[in-house]
């Protein structure tokens, strides 16, 4: 049974690269949709605003989702070509999350025999950590996406808040350990 599960393991951990080369382009392509998407809707809200009042169409609201659709897309394009991945990793470099830094400290206390025993479990746990952590940073962005365009998308606001919340509690908890398998 125990070797059935580190087969399992192995089997993931051999091709978490391969999964987070496909969740990368993935993800480039999301954001460049998303993008595109509230730059349309910037649009078609300009000009329903021009057509219906064509003394007040500059709203506060029109910036926000200018901003955050060029944002995305630029987001998109660093991803894609890496210089925003490196600059992440740079910026990041010292951050890795609560949960590795409480797993550091915890291996640290152990004795010396069960110390040579844990670079196994290092092995399979952080290719995990690094798939949760790319997880919250992908629920991040969509949740800031529903919160600026709430237009019957969303039932209650107050959801759409909880998730921005709880994945700000998961990049809290995980870090930026998915980075370096992001190139």
């Amino acid at each position: 049974m125990i070797t059935l599960i580190y087969d399992f393991f192995d089997l993931l951990i051999n091709y978490i690269p391969l999964i987070f080369i496909f969740l990368k382009y993935t993800f480039v392509i999301v954001l460049f949709i998303i993008g595109l998407l509230i730059l349309f809707r910037l649009r078609g809200i300009y000009l329903h605003h021009r057509i219906k009042d064509p003394g007040n169409s500059n709203k506060s609201m029109n910036n926000i989702r200018l901003v955050l659709g060029c944002t995305y897309i630029i987001l998109a394009f660093g991803i894609l070509f890496n210089y925003l991945t490196y600059f992440l990793i740079w910026l990041c470099q010292d951050f890795n999350g609560l949960l590795l830094i409480f797993l550091n400290y915890v291996v640290s206390t152990l004795p010396t025999e069960i110390i040579q025993n844990m670079a196994n479990i290092e092995y399979y746990i952080y290719p995990i950590i690094a798939l949760c952590s790319f997880f919250a940073i992908l629920q991040y962005t969509m949740s800031m996406f529903y919160l600026v365009n709430n237009n019957r998308v969303i039932s209650n606001p107050k959801k759409s808040v909880i998730l921005l919340g709880s994945s700000i509690f998961q990049i809290i908890t995980f870090g930026f350990t998915c980075l370096p398998y992001l190139l």
